[in-house]
C-alpha cells in the first residue's frame, strides 16, 4: 500500500520495476498493480538501458533497491525507503495489462512482449496444480525474467510459501541460504545447476529448471549426486510455460491447457496465457501421437548464453558503433561438453589496422589475443547495452567479414577466420540407457559436417557406422572381434547437427542388427557381420 501511495500521485500507466531482492521486488510489484500501473521489466540495468528508460516519457518512475542509483534521475524511487513511509492509500482498479517485457537489451528498437493480469493468473493456476505445495522457495533467476517472475514470485504467493530474499550466487552461498531458510523448492537455470552439480549441496531438494535447455547428463547427475527431484520446464517469454519433464530421457509433456502442434516440425503453442491464439517458435520438435514430443533444437542463430538471450544483429550494431570498427559478425561457438561462447569478428578502419596487427604480433597467442585497446572498447560497448555474458570470449580482427553474393554471412568461412574450424570434434558421445540400448547426442561442431554439404549439414553413413554404431557394439559386447561386412544398410532420414538419437542392438550368432531412431521415427537400420 505504501508503494502504491507513492506511485499514485504520478498518475502513471507504466512503472519500471528493477529490484534485485525479493523483499523489495514483491511489494514493488504488488504496489504498482494496486496503483493501476503496468509494470515494465528491464532485460538488464546497464547504463545504456537505464538511459533509454530515463528518456522515455511514457515511463513515470523506476522502482529499485540499489543504493548507488538513488540519485541517478528524478524517476528513481528507492523501495527500501518507500516501504517505511506511512501514507494513506485507496485501492484503484487493477491494470488489465500487468507486465511489459523486452526479449533483448539493445539500442535498436526492442521487441516487447506484454502479459495481461488474466494471462498471468491463468498460468499460475495451472502451475499451482502441477507443482506440489512448498514451504519456502528460493530463486537464483532474476525476477526481471518472465520465468523468475512466475516461478520465483507469483507461484510462491499462490502456494502460500515464503520467498527467500538473498544475494547468493555461488553454490556454497546458495547451499547456506537453502539451509538457513529451510528451502524446499529451488528455482534455477542450467548454468547455475551445472556449478551446483559439482558442489556440496543439501540433498533431496525439489528443483525447477528453465531459461535454457537442461542437458540430459546434467539432469541425471543432479539426481544421482544430490537426490534432487528436478523438473525441467520448456517455455519462452512469448508463450510462458509450454511443457515439463522430470525424467532426463523422457519426452516432454505439455502443461494442462497448453496445446502443442508441429507443422513442418515447428513448435507451435496455444494456451490461455499466450499473447496470441497460436504462437510459432523458432524451435523444432517431433510430436508423438499421445501429445508428448521430443525437442530437436532451435532453428536460428539466436545468441543464448547462460539462459539469457539477445539478437546477434543487435550486438553487431552495437559493435559497429564503436569508433574505428567498420563491420562485425557474431557467432555462437558450442564445443562438445562446454558451455556456448560468443565469438566475434570485426574489421577496423585502415588507419587502426596496422596498430592492431602490431599488438597482435607482440601478444601471446590465445583465443582472445588482439589489440587490447580495440578489445576493451568493444567489450565496454557491449556491457553498456547487454549483460556481460555476451562479451565475446573469442575475438579476432579480420581483413573482411565473409559474406555470400546475397550479402548473407558465410558462417563456415568466418569460423575458419576465427580459428574455430580446426576445433571441431571427431567424437560423438553416447550414453547407455539399458541392455543393447544407447543414446547419442550429435555435436553441432562435428568435423564430419565440414563440406557435407555446404547448405545442409548431413552426417555421412561411414561416420554413422564408425563413430556411433560400431563403438556402441564394442562397448556392449566387448567379446566381439572384427567387423567383416555391412548388409541391408538403409537410411530413411538425414542425421544433422544437435540431433538426439537412440540406438538399439539385437545380437544373433555372427550378426548384429541395429536400428537408429529420432524420437519414434526410424532414421537408419542395418546388419553387421562380425567375428
Amino acid at each position: 500500500g505504501r508503494i502504491a501511495a507513492a506511485i499514485r500521485p504520478i498518475q502513471a500507466q507504466r512503472i519500471v520495476l528493477s529490484c534485485k531482492h525479493a523483499r523489495s521486488y514483491v511489494p514493488g510489484l504488488l504496489g504498482a498493480w494496486l496503483a493501476g500501473a503496468t509494470v515494465e521489466l528491464l532485460p538488464n540495468v546497464q547504463p545504456g538501458t537505464l538511459d533509454r528508460v530515463d528518456a522515455d516519457p511514457a515511463i513515470a518512475a523506476v522502482l529499485h533497491d540499489d543504493p548507488d542509483r538513488r540519485d541517478r534521475s528524478t524517476k528513481a524511487l528507492y523501495v527500501p525507503e518507500l516501504v517505511t513511509r506511512d501514507a494513506p492509500f485507496t485501492v484503484r482498479s487493477l491494470p488489465e495489462l500487468a507486465v511489459r517485457m523486452t526479449t533483448s537489451g539493445t539500442t535498436e528498437r526492442p521487441k516487447y512482449v506484454e502479459k495481461t493480469l488474466a494471462q498471468l493468473v491463468d498460468e499460475i493456476t495451472v502451475l499451482a496444480n502441477v507443482v506440489m505445495a512448498a514451504d519456502c522457495v528460493l530463486s537464483t533467476v532474476p525476477f526481471s525474467h518472465l520465468y523468475g517472475l512466475l516461478w520465483g514470485v507469483m507461484l510462491p504467493l499462490r502456494l502460500g510459501a515464503r520467498i527467500a530474499s538473498h544475494e547468493a550466487l555461488l553454490p556454497a552461498d546458495v547451499a547456506t541460504a537453502v539451509e538457513r531458510e529451510h528451502v524446499d523448492l529451488l528455482i534455477s537455470t542450467p548454468a547455475h545447476l551445472r556449478a551446483m552439480a559439482e558442489a556440496t549441496m543439501p540433498r533431496a531438494l525439489r528443483v525447477i529448471s528453465s531459461g535454457a535447455r537442461l542437458p540430459s547428463p546434467l539432469h541425471a547427475s543432479l539426481i544421482a549426486k544430490h537426490a534432487w527431484r528436478v523438473t525441467d520446464v520448456l517455455g519462452s517469454t512469448e508463450t510462458g510455460g509450454i511443457a515439463t519433464r522430470s525424467d532426463p530421457y523422457a519426452a516432454w509433456s505439455p502443461l494442462p491447457g497448453a496445446t502443442v502442434t508441429a507443422p513442418a516440425q515447428q513448435l507451435t503453442v496455444a494456451s490461455a496465457w499466450c499473447t496470441g491464439e497460436r504462437i510459432a517458435l523458432d524451435d523444432r520438435i517431433e510430436l508423438a501421437a499421445d501429445g508428448t514430443f521430443e525437442y530437436l533444437g532451435r532453428t536460428s542463430e539466436l545468441v543464448k548464453i547462460a539462459g539469457k538471450r539477445a539478437d546477434a544483429s543487435a550486438i553487431e550494431a552495437t559493435v559497429r558503433a564503436v569508433p574505428g570498427v567498420t563491420d562485425a559478425a557474431v557467432l555462437v561457438h558450442a564445443a562438445a561438453d562446454k558451455e556456448p561462447r560468443v565469438a566475434l569478428a570485426v574489421t577496423i578502419d585502415a588507419r587502426d589496422a596496422r596498430d592492431a596487427r602490431d599488438a597482435s604480433e607482440t601478444s601471446e597467442t590465445s583465443e582472445t589475443s588482439e589489440s587490447a585497446v580495440t578489445r576493451d572498447a568493444i567489450a565496454n560497448a557491449i556491457r553498456h547495452h547487454f549483460d556481460a555474458v555476451f562479451v565475446p570470449k573469442i575475438f579476432r580482427v579480420v581483413p573482411r567479414i565473409p559474406r555470400t553474393e546475397r550479402g548473407k554471412l558465410d558462417a563456415r568461412e568466418l569460423r575458419a577466420l576465427l580459428g574455430l574450424a580446426d576445433r571441431a570434434t571427431d567424437q560423438i558421445p553416447v550414453e547407455r540407457l539399458g541392455p543393447d540400448e544407447y543414446r547419442a547426442e550429435i555435436p553441432s561442431d562435428l568435423v564430419f559436417f565440414d563440406g557435407h554439404f555446404d547448405t545442409f549439414k548431413v552426417l555421412c553413413g561411414a561416420a554413422v557406422i564408425d563413430r556411433i554404431v560400431w563403438p556402441i557394439v564394442k562397448l556392449e559386447h566387448p567379446e566381439i572381434g572384427e567387423l567383416r561386412a555391412i548388409r541391408r544398410l538403409r537410411f530413411k532420414k538425414p542425421i544433422g547437427p544437435a540431433q538426439t538419437l537412440s540406438i538399439k542392438l539385437a545380437l544373433t550368432p555372427g550378426k548384429i542388427q541395429f536400428e537408429i531412431l529420432e524420437a519414434t521415427a526410424q532414421v537408419a537400420s542395418g546388419q553387421l557381420v562380425v567375428t
